[in-house]
């Protein structure tokens, strides 16, 4: 993902939580719990792959992959 990209992506992803309901927050608190099977705090790669699926969601290994690095550079980013 080139940088230019990247952060048009994490924008994205402000604009989003900034416009987030509270419900809507406490949907995503739950899809959360729901995908951190070990109760670690965190997803891993597998977690978010079978989390992503049991939602509808029907992504490639790659699609998966690259939500998940962009994932890992947002959190760069907060540090």
């Amino acid at each position: 993902m080139s940088p230019l990209m990247f952060l048009m992506v994490m924008k994205t992803f402000q604009v989003i939580a900034e416009s987030l309901s509270e419900e809507e927050i406490m949907g995503l608190k739950q899809m959360f719990k729901s995908m951190d099977t070990d109760n670690s705090g965190t997803i891993t790669y597998d977690e978010l792959k079978r989390g992503l699926a049991m939602q509808g969601a029907d992504l490639t290994e790659l699609e998966v992959q690259q939500l998940m690095e962009s994932v890992w550079m947002h959190m760069i980013l907060l540090v």
